[in-house]
């Protein structure tokens, strides 16, 4: 394992952290307000619920780019990767409400879907290569703050913007905040990982494979990539369904499901937190294994806590989110330490393995509700399987890394 240098963990966090809380933060919301809001959206397109939709699945196949783009953030520098998402995010802001046609909004969330997937790798690998391991579960804990900011404070606000002004009202206030985070990441954060000037860069395509060779021969990277996949497997298969579960189950309206996902932000909130407090004093691997075998048990305790009413089944779903939570943000850091010479490029992979997670869990949980019996049981009981698979891989595959 590596270790942080000196001068590097110089960088002083109290000013650091805000501007990338920002910048993602604005990142985040881009993201996560279109679930609530997309009715809204495609009224304003002129377009029908099922096409609007369609924007979402664009900004997932969008995605999908993260392994062919993390590179640059190993061969350009993660500061000015960074900045190149914000750019992103300002120019599909620009277009989505600024044009405001489905071509324009076609692009725009493509465009939202890049910026996400060459920031948030970018940044991990910054905070990697800056922030001394023992404290970098910290460190990436308070970052990751911002996921749970963006439903928090950013869909309570866009909803008051649209109710005002508007569907592109949202949009149009992420420019100031993006253009802001963009100053600031480009005068006030300090550079890391600068490639040397008198070193030659090979083709682009070709470092790109020869990393991937690379990354993809070492076991632990293969664990971990396995891990991910499982981890967020384990979660989205019965999280696909919650809402259909919850309203089916209780007979809730939207009003009340809408307080169910403040509770989910609450709960992510709280174990991004938790990661801040506990993962450098347990050890980052041995955090993921509690978030893992924590979600194991959560998701079998699920059916029997939604025999006993409402209030028990929302608890049980924010033991599922916690834990969740906890094991992902934990298991961010000890992605960091893995492969120091090809962070960015490490943490792209994984951003591909979560998503494939997330897309696969989508398709099994939708399958199994339609064909199976609309029971939460048979989601909680597979998602408890995958995530006890993760834990395993993780506590005994990976060797005594990241302690």
């Amino acid at each position: 394992m590596s270790t942080t240098t000196d001068a590097q963990a110089g960088i002083d966090l109290r000013k650091s952290l805000p501007i990338i809380f920002l910048a993602r933060t604005a990142i985040n919301t881009a993201h996560r307000i279109i679930y609530p809001f997309l009715p809204s959206l495609a009224r304003g397109l002129g377009i029908s619920l099922q096409a609007a939709s369609g924007l979402v699945t664009m900004r997932v196949v969008a995605g999908l780019a993260a392994p062919f783009l993390g590179v640059m953030g190993d061969r350009y520098g993660r500061r000015r990767t960074m900045e190149s998402a914000l750019l992103l995010l300002v120019l599909a802001s620009l277009m989505l409400a600024g044009i405001g046609t489905l071509p324009a909004a076609t692009i725009a969330f493509a465009l939202y879907g890049l910026a996400k997937v060459l920031y948030d790798p970018s940044v991990h690998a910054y905070l990697g290569d800056t922030v001394p391991y023992r404290e970098r579960g910290r460190a990436i804990g308070l970052v990751e703050l911002s996921w749970s900011a963006a439903w928090l404070i950013g869909v309570p606000a866009s909803g008051f913007l649209i109710e005002q002004w508007g569907w592109r009202a949202p949009w149009i206030a992420l420019i100031p905040v993006a253009l802001a985070g963009l100053w600031l990441t480009h005068t006030r954060l300090p550079p890391a990982h600068a490639r040397s000037t008198g070193e030659q860069s090979p083709p682009l395509i070709a470092s790109t494979l020869a990393t991937w060779h690379s990354l993809l021969r070492d076991r632990s990277v293969v664990v971990l990539l396995l891990t991910s996949f499982f981890l967020t497997l384990a979660n989205e298969i019965p999280f696909i369904v919650y809402g259909a579960w919850l309203e089916g189950s209780f007979g809730l309206g939207l009003a009340t499901l809408g307080l169910a996902s403040m509770v989910v932000g609450l709960a992510e909130a709280s174990a991004e937190l938790g990661t801040t407090v506990l993962t450098d004093r347990w050890g980052k691997r041995r955090s993921v294994v509690v978030g893992l075998l924590g979600l194991a048990a959560s998701l079998l305790l699920l059916p029997w806590l939604s025999g006993l009413g409402l209030a028990a089944a929302l608890v049980g779903v924010v033991l599922m989110i916690l834990t969740f939570e906890f094991a992902i943000v934990s298991l961010l850091p000890l992605a960091t330490e893995l492969a120091p010479n090809s962070r960015a490029s490490l943490l792209s992979l994984n951003v591909t393995a979560f998503s494939l997670g997330r897309i696969l869990g989508a398709l099994i949980g939708g399958w199994l509700w339609t064909t199976q019996a609309p029971s939460i049981t048979l989601h909680a009981a597979v998602g408890a399987i995958c995530a006890l698979v993760g834990a395993f891989l993780v506590g005994r595959m990976m060797g005594r890394f990241g302690e």
